[in-house]
């Protein structure tokens, strides 16, 4: 108890003794200037989509388009389909460029635990950095 009271004698000589410090003139000016300049950062930062609204508008009409047309088509009739030649296709079935190729099984194992560990490390990143970013 004696303590608390010396303390608080303490805290109050310490409290008289300190004198009230005035900022300086330039101080509001100062701060001012450092919000203004934090203005103009996120002014210069302005979201702008990958895709834009006439894009999106663009890409939902032409698959209206392809859906009324695939609709209102005959399914029957094979025309269009017909006038696509695809007999060169039949040229490369014949190429297989891996028959030679034989893997070790260790290499096959390795690459396989090493894909499951690679994933196993993006996940608990992206967990540890999800956590750390909460406000």
């Amino acid at each position: 108890m004696k303590r608390d009271k010396n303390i608080e004698e303490f805290t109050k000589y310490i409290l008289k003794e300190a004198n009230l410090e005035a900022p300086s003139e330039s101080f509001v000016n100062n701060i001012m200037d450092t919000i203004a300049v934090e203005n103009n950062k996120s002014k210069v930062t302005v979201y702008k989509p990958l895709i834009s609204k006439v894009s999106w508008f663009l890409i939902a009409i032409s698959l209206i388009i392809l859906f009324v047309f695939l609709y209102k088509t005959n399914t029957e009739s094979t025309y269009l389909l017909s006038l696509i030649d695809v007999s060169f296709l039949d040229k490369f079935s014949d190429i297989n460029i891996f028959k030679n190729l034989k893997l070790p099984t260790i290499f096959t194992f390795s690459c396989v635990v090493f894909s499951v560990l690679v994933i196993f490390q993006l996940h608990y990143i992206k967990k540890y950095f999800n956590t750390r970013n909460v406000i």
